[in-house]
């Protein structure tokens, strides 16, 4: 039979499917998704609508929780859980997490109606804010405004909670309460000039700009995608869409909400200006600041692209709400462009970043991923652990079937091999996916058409597979005639009528490749397929994985191991040393040396290892005790660090904020991942010594001519110098610790700059609450 080639077919853009057609089969997302469901619904509903009602003057049923949503973040948690059972009942159809949003909603609307005027939310002093941004009074930090820690990304929470409340589960109450809230803050705007607004969006906001376009969308109100626009900070957008990378020492997770939304302003609108904004944002952090499972930021920073060593000695590595927002843009993205590199950075950062970040029994939720060899990771309780990332942790498990399947004209795709259901009901189509991938190869696609239907199937080839062999009934050889690679070979396109039930399978090859840091340093990871493989390296030192419930709970701040005995990679092409041993387990074996000595190393998914040490990269060098060498140099560096009791990093919002963070007349600023604080006024941090084994305390300043200010410790002058030095052009002064400070209090130490008259301080980077002899 003579076979002729098919016409060329014009793919339109691709659009993802309702949660609520695709439903996960058993499987490790599948479970990841059911014990957030438990962890969701272990949460106390009262307690988190607390901050709320504490705000509109009304009474409680329960304390609000502690931790930041006591701290001055009231009510942030609430917007996430909010978006979680929504989604969450998309998800799954779990009646209970509908419940859930109905009753929030409710107490959601009961506060707004006692505020009023349309205000509603969890902020310490948030429609009195409103008034003072109304009236000029803005005092806008990076993360504060007028007072209260980064009062709008809070308001944010609220704001898309509502959104996703009406979009999940259809409470037109949720919209209603939504809209009054939004038209309450253009009663505030409205009184800004952009010069104005500018400045408060100095402090983080969150994703305003993205919902406001999509409430915009929604509710087809110009006046609502105008204030998207205003929400659009220029000072980010501007140098992106001219194509520079001006994000080293940015905050991340404060950049990359506010490109989301520079994304959903121009598919809305059209406009190349945003367009090229997160064109160029999304090929910087993809391509140049992302490590091997998807995450990027060291300390919640990014830090200079041309230097990786950040990533691979601090403990503070990538940022979880980074990915989860990084996620939307990827899915954004590839809506617009159908793009394969979208999807392959969503299956990279979901298989491995984003599936580790639960602890798969308790259901825990990680803040940082360190990359430093041999350290490990804490986990929330469901009823202490409040961070940003316990919010945004909730709703990531809720979101593993948004990409799975995606539509264009008259053709279905399937783009992640996650076993799963979909109802394509506009065409009367249902689909099964069951596979175990990635411990299987094989995936078996069920198709059954409630009537003779013609449409093309794509099955993604993804971009690290080996091979791809697909095969349908009644066909010989690995790719039939009515199976064919698409022009650019990213896909496989089935075309015919469907009609009946009709069984696809397809087998998917792998290999064990090699991955260096995107700067190009001597450090390698490996993965098979989409799936990074590390080391468990045992719990020496450890006792519990929990975090505490304290300040900086969400820091694994516990021993680290010495770099100097990380195995040493020498093969001329890494990959070469890594074998795999068992293909279903995805265990595999590195070839490594260990102090001077070959040694081999089980390798397994990372996102399997939990409650123990880690080694996700490994030091490179083809001479091992070269390399070694310079590891126990970095050692060395690290050891100076040991003796630290306390510390702050000026300028970095979370060492600032569970430092009790105050001050009047007080800038922070950043520059090539450098930060530090300044005032006109004064500041101060609250260090904590509970062993009272400080011996003394190190100040590390940028000196500027000109500038004049006194320290003080628990309100005693700082006077006596022990030691003082030069760093590169700052400058490092040890003080020794005053009497009368430890009189005052031995345990809670107050450091505060003040300006002295006339003068603006010098620029403090850190100061530390050291051990060690008494330099005196």
């Amino acid at each position: 039979m003579h076979l002729t080639s098919p016409p060329a077919i014009t793919q339109l853009p691709p659009s993802s499917f309702p949660l609520d057609r695709i439903r996960l089969l058993p499987g490790q997302f599948k479970t990841a998704q059911d014990v957030d469901v438990r962890y969701v619904l272990e949460l106390d509903a009262d307690r988190l609508c607390a901050p709320y009602l504490q705000e509109a003057g009304l009474e409680t049923a329960a304390e609000p929780y502690g931790g930041w949503e006591s701290d001055g973040m009231g009510g942030h948690i609430g917007g996430h859980y909010l978006t979680a059972c929504a989604r969450l009942f998309a998800a799954t159809g779990d009646v209970r997490l509908l419940e859930r949003v109905q009753y929030v909603v409710e107490v959601l609307e009961q506060c707004q109606a006692a505020a009023g005027n349309g205000y509603l939310g969890g902020v310490p002093g948030g429609r009195r804010l409103g008034e003072e941004l109304a009236a000029g009074n803005i005092d806008a930090d990076l993360f504060t405004l007028n007072g209260r820690w980064v009062p709008l990304y809070n308001l944010h929470k609220t704001f898309a909670g509502l959104l996703d409340a009406y979009t999940y589960t259809r409470s037109e109450k949720a919209l209603t309460v939504l809209t009054r809230l939004a038209d309450w803050w253009l009663t505030v705007s409205r009184h800004l000039d952009d010069d104005s607004f500018e400045e408060v969006l100095s402090t983080e906001f969150g994703g305003m700009n993205d919902t406001w376009t999509s409430l915009a969308r929604l509710t087809g109100r110009a006046d609502y995608l105008r204030e998207a626009r205003r929400f659009s900070h220029q000072a980010l957008l501007d140098p992106l869409a001219a194509g520079d990378d001006r994000l080293d020492g940015l905050h991340a997770n404060t950049q990359i909400p506010k490109v989301v939304g520079y994304e959903r302003f121009a598919q809305a609108t059209g406009d190349a200006h945003y367009f090229k904004a997160s064109d160029h944002f999304w090929d910087v952090v993809t391509r140049q600041r992302t490590v091997s499972i998807g995450g990027n930021s060291v300390r919640e920073h990014f830090h200079p692209s041309r230097d990786f060593t950040p990533m691979v000695l601090d403990v503070q590595g990538p940022e979880t709400c980074n990915t989860y927002n990084m996620l939307k843009l990827a899915k954004l993205r590839f809506e617009r462009t159908g793009e394969p590199a979208a999807v392959e950075f969503y299956e990279r950062a979901t298989f491995n970043h984003i599936l580790s970040s639960q602890h798969p029994e308790r259901g825990g939720f990680v803040y940082f991923t360190p990359m430093r060899p041999t350290h490990y990771r804490v986990y929330s309780k469901v009823h202490e652990s409040m961070w940003c990332c316990v919010g945004s942790g909730m709703e990531n498990h809720a979101s593993y079937g948004e990409l799975i399947y995606s539509h264009s004209g008259d053709s279905l795709s399937v783009n992640l091999y996650i076993a799963s259901t979909l109802d394509w009901s506009e065409r009367g189509i249902h689909v099964q996916l069951e596979t175990d991938f990635p411990h299987s190869d094989v995936a078996t696609l069920t198709v059954t058409a409630d009537a003779p239907t013609e449409f093309i199937l794509r099955l993604r080839r993804p971009a690290w597979a080996t091979d791809m062999e697909v095969r349908v009934p009644d066909s010989i050889g690995a790719i039939p005639p009515q199976a064919r690679p698409d022009e650019e070979g990213n896909s496989v396109l089935i075309q015919r009528v469907w009609e009946g039930t009709t069984t696809v399978s397809i087998r998917l090859g792998a290999e064990v490749r090699a991955e260096t840091l995107p700067d190009g340093s001597p450090w390698v990871s490996f993965r098979y397929g989409p799936v990074v493989l590390a080391a468990r390296e045992g719990n020496a030192g450890l006792e519990s994985f929990e975090a505490p419930d304290e300040r900086m709970g969400h820091v694994a701040s516990g021993r680290q191991l010495a770099l100097a005995h990380t195995p040493v990679v020498s093969a001329q092409k890494p990959a070469d040393a890594v074998v795999m041993v068992n293909r279903e387990a995805l265990s595999a074996e590195l070839t490594a040396t260990q102090d001077g000595s070959p040694i081999r190393v089980r390798l397994e998914p990372f996102a399997g290892i939990h409650d123990e040490r880690y080694t996700v990269y490994w030091p490179t060098g083809s001479v091992p005790s070269a390399r070694t060498a310079e590891l126990a140099a970095m050692d060395a560096d690290a050891a100076e660090l040991a003796a630290v009791v306390d510390a702050v990093t000026a300028g970095e919002q979370q060492p600032e904020a569970d430092h009790f963070f105050a001050g009047e007349g007080t800038k922070a600023g950043g520059q090539d991942g450098l930060h530090w604080r300044t005032a006109t006024g004064w500041f101060s941090y609250t260090l904590k010594d509970p062993n009272c084994e400080a011996a003394f305390l190190r100040v590390k300043v940028r000196r500027n001519p000109g500038r004049h200010q006194r320290l003080t410790l628990n309100g005693s002058p700082l006077t006596k110098i022990l030691r003082s030095g030069t760093d590169y052009d700052c400058e490092v002064t040890e003080y020794a610790i005053p009497v009368e400070a430890r009189i005052k209090d031995s345990v809670a130490l107050v450091f505060a700059v003040h300006a002295e008259p006339g003068f603006a301080t010098e620029d403090l980077l850190a100061v530390e609450l050291r051990q060690g002899p008494r330099r005196d």
